[in-house]
């Protein structure tokens, strides 16, 4: 799946490139923040088994926008491995 001229993901950096199911690769673009502190945010207290998938699920309904909660919290770099007792951002979108 291309990004197409026009799209508003035209100029964006690609983060990585994923295969589907059907062994399509295509695009995966992160939205970034302009500043963190622009958007209000609440603070939660990752407990052990935990994903940001249900995190996404308990506060936007949503569990495909666990994206919007990493990219809000630029530190974690291993989305599989959060510490307990991590503070993380949930920016209010």
């Amino acid at each position: 799946m291309p990004i197409y001229s026009g799209s508003r993901y035209e100029t964006s950096l690609v983060d990585y490139f994923r295969k589907n199911e059907g062994g399509e690769t295509y695009p995966v673009i992160f939205y970034e923040f302009d500043e963190l502190t622009e958007t209000s945010f609440s603070i939660h207290t990752y407990v052990k088994g935990e994903t940001l998938q249900g995190l996404s699920m308990q506060f936007y309904r949503r569990p495909d926008l666990w994206w919007v909660i990493a990219e809000y919290n630029p530190e974690l770099t291993d989305f599989v491995n959060i510490p307990s007792g991590t503070e993380i951002r949930i920016p209010n979108v």
